[in-house]
């Protein structure tokens, strides 16, 4: 009998679990480490709510995970696989485990990752205890990253494009209420300025005045892009912001028995591709975890 021999595509916390799990179960496994391997965390640099993760840096626990996966007999391959009908010709499953990417604003905030900037307010909070913070956007996200904020940060200024919050009414009463939260309304953030960390922030009021603020955190809020374009017309469902609907095919359920499964039979998915509202390194690991169980108990069933 020939052995499986499955693709992982993508190589975060999702992806690496998995291959963790179908390695040992001794399914050949191939993971596509795309063009950013690692994942989001690889831009984090202290590591305080992944479990066992205490003392490592992002890129660090990255490399652990990778190693675990390739002990077992995992193949790395440091390139990018965007053909999903070719990967279905070559291998007996696939995990689609691309996760997403914070949506940036170009105003050079990357060269601030991890020292002051930041684009998770739950995992990073704690390390802005007594600082000054700001996050930008106007959604629920915004609203539940400034509250995380204010149980450590002493001031903590929303920064909203336009004169009203897009959030639900029950999120903006919530900082609405809030005496410990400021918000500038019709305000865009322009620039950022500081030698090692985030020091100063440039703002735009009103689409003329200019006005530059002391700041020692600056966390972003305004959406997350999935890595799924590829996915487009390969028929794996998408929702309408591209996340993909895993067991559903035109609207209904089908993969009973499969949760991770998409609406292509031996094709499941998995982490922030797919996950919309919790987006932890911890829940992107789990996922994966959950598509690998799934993808094994299907190849056994054929």
């Amino acid at each position: 009998m020939n052995k499986h021999k499955i693709a992982i595509i993508g190589s975060g916390p999702a992806g690496y679990s998995a291959a963790i799990y179908t390695s040992r179960a001794e399914i050949e496994t191939v993971i596509y480490a795309g063009k950013e391997p690692g994942g989001q965390l690889t831009k984090t640099t202290e590591i305080e709510n992944y479990p066992g993760g205490l003392g490592l840096t992002g890129p660090e626990l990255m490399a652990k995970m990778g190693e675990q996966a390739s002990k077992f007999g995992a193949v790395i391959k440091w390139e990018e696989a965007e053909d999903l009908d070719k990967l279905r010709e070559e291998y007996d499953g696939v995990i689609i485990a691309t996760g997403a990417s914070p949506r940036l604003m170009g105003v050079g905030e990357e060269k601030y990752y991890g020292k002051g900037f930041s684009t998770c307010a739950v995992c990073d909070a704690a390390f802005y205890k007594g600082k000054t913070v700001y996050v930008v956007g106007g959604g629920d996200a915004a609203i539940e990253d400034t509250m995380a904020l204010t149980k450590f940060a002493s001031q903590v200024t929303l920064l909203v494009r336009r004169d009203e919050l897009r959030a639900s009414k029950a999120m903006q009463k919530k900082v609405l209420d809030n005496p410990e939260v400021k918000i500038m309304w019709e305000t865009e953030l322009v620039g950022i300025k500081g030698d090692e960390r985030v020091e100063k922030l440039e703002l735009r009021i009103k689409n003329q005045e200019l006005r530059e603020v002391k700041a020692e955190g600056l966390f972003f809020a305004i959406g997350h892009i999935p890595a799924t374009k590829w996915l487009e017309g390969s028929g794996v469902e998408l929702d309408k912001k591209g996340y993909i609907k895993n067991g559903v095919v035109g609207g209904v359920s089908w993969a009973k028995g499969y949760p991770t499964m998409t609406a292509i039979p031996g094709v499941v998915a998995a982490g922030d591709c797919v996950d919309y509202r919790y987006r932890q390194a911890v829940t992107a690991a789990g996922m994966g975890v959950m598509a690998a169980l799934d993808m094994e108990k299907w190849l056994e069933s054929k």
